[in-house]
């Protein structure tokens, strides 16, 4: 298992931003299309070069105004001994200005909280939050110091029919735990593949695959249990976000900056390896293709060089653009994490360094047989058993085995792949120097 050490801290310098363009082959082409080239310039998708904006040189000093000439004597004085002068309130202009400021920032304040109130609570599950035993909770004596989060992604892609009527209620075909560590400002993420075998106690829609949990069953909470179950993790909030959001909120962004670290080419689309600015179409392409060697095992990695481009994008985000982010949050994300600890680990996050962001997956076996026609995944549970007691047991001691179920498995198990959020700002920095 690798276990490598990072100790650089985030580069939030700004990168220069060429937009980008991702577009799927049309029908009946005989040639695929570059989703992607950097350096396309605003009015084109395929620009040359990346431009490169330098901030404006100082503005020239303001020249020292004059003295006023001193007014002449008036009658009943005479010219040794001038009439006395009206003094002038000094600052009282720029008192008025700064008042007018401040009055004006804290209604646009208020606003801005509110619209933002407005928001989580919007976002919150109708009915309230899925009934969930407190037992799988992370442990009272815990709390505050440590939260730990179940983060899916729905896919709700035109054309697939997961329910038994034939309707397209959605997988969770991402799934991340989360393990925000906030007294040591750390993060530790597990991703879990979708074709990770659940066992029967789940209903999967004879899929074998944990992403049909949450569809077959009683929603998330049903996946939450599970976790809580077979993996041995506490569970205190879920996030889930529709897939459809990604190509929205990466053009919101006006592009994300991710480092492709080989060329990527599928059905007649093409993303170049290097430094490059992808506008939400070539995200989506990006964290969705899965033709590599491993498919969804490899998937999982390019994924990383996503998350490492959203979050640096994140970290530098402003007020207005979590502004524009407000739609695509009301229509695209739902969560039971109450306002306020919403908002304090909002804050938390900002203070974790990316060397203290760490991502791994489930090392997983491929299955030795199919189930019902289709390939699935086996936990590697000796190994799981082991990732999971040191990066996300730092609280509440290790556990001695785990209750996942298994099958015949063929080959060997997949490497977690321990990464930090450092070592990818490295790797993308280096991608851009080389341009």
């Amino acid at each position: 298992m690798n276990d490598p050490k990072q100790h650089r801290k985030l580069n939030t310098s700004s990168a220069s931003h060429g937009a980008s363009g991702a577009s799927r082959s049309s029908a009946g082409s005989s040639t695929g299309r570059k989703i992607n080239r950097s350096g396309a310039s605003a009015a084109s998708s395929y620009g040359p070069a990346r431009t490169t904006y330098h901030a404006p040189s100082s503005a020239p000093s303001r020249p020292a105004a004059s003295r006023p000439a001193a007014r002449p004597a008036s009658a009943g004085h005479t010219a040794h001994s001038p009439a006395p002068r009206r003094r002038k309130k000094k600052g009282s202009a720029l008192k008025t200005v700064l008042i007018s400021l401040c009055c004006f920032f804290g209604v646009l304040a208020v606003g801005l909280f509110g619209v933002y109130q407005w928001v989580v609570h919007s976002i919150s599950p109708e009915g309230g939050a899925p009934t969930i035993n407190e037992i799988i909770n992370t442990p009272s004596e815990y709390k505050g110091d440590v939260v730990n989060v179940l983060v899916c992604g729905i896919d709700y892609e035109e054309g697939r029919a997961y329910s038994g009527d034939g309707s397209n209620d959605g997988m969770t075909d991402m799934i991340m735990y989360v393990n925000f560590d906030v007294a040591n400002h750390k993060i530790n993420m597990l991703q879990i593949p979708r074709d990770t075998y659940p066992g029967e106690e789940y209903k999967h829609g004879n899929t074998g695959k944990i992403n049909a949990v949450a569809l077959y069953n009683d929603g998330i909470g049903s996946l939450m249990e599970l976790i809580h179950e077979q993996y041995k993790l506490p569970v205190d909030y879920y996030v889930t976000i529709d897939m459809q959001s990604l190509k929205e909120i990466v053009d919101l962004f006006g592009g994300i900056e991710v480092y492709i670290p080989k060329d990527i080419s599928f059905k007649g689309s093409t993303l170049e390896q290097g430094y490059r600015n992808l506008n939400g179409e070539a995200a989506e392409f990006f964290v969705r293709n899965r033709n590599y060697a491993q498919a969804d095992i490899a998937r999982l990695d390019m994924q990383r060089y996503f998350y490492q481009g959203l979050f640096a994008r994140i970290r530098t985000a402003t007020v207005w653009d979590l502004a524009k982010l407000a739609p695509v949050a009301l229509k695209y994300v739902e969560t039971n994490i109450p306002m306020d600890e919403l908002i304090s680990m909002g804050v938390s996050f900002l203070q974790v360094d990316s060397a203290n962001i760490m991502m791994c997956k489930l090392p997983t076996y491929s299955a030795a047989q199919r189930y019902n026609d289709q390939s699935h995944l086996i936990c590697d549970v000796a190994k799981t058993t082991d990732l999971l007691n040191q990066y996300f047991r730092t609280y509440g001691g290790p556990v001695d085995q785990l209750d996942v179920p298994t099958l015949a498995t063929t080959g060997e198990s997949t490497d977690p792949n321990v990464q930090y959020m450092g070592q990818l700002d490295t790797e993308a920095e280096a991608g851009q120097a080389a341009g």
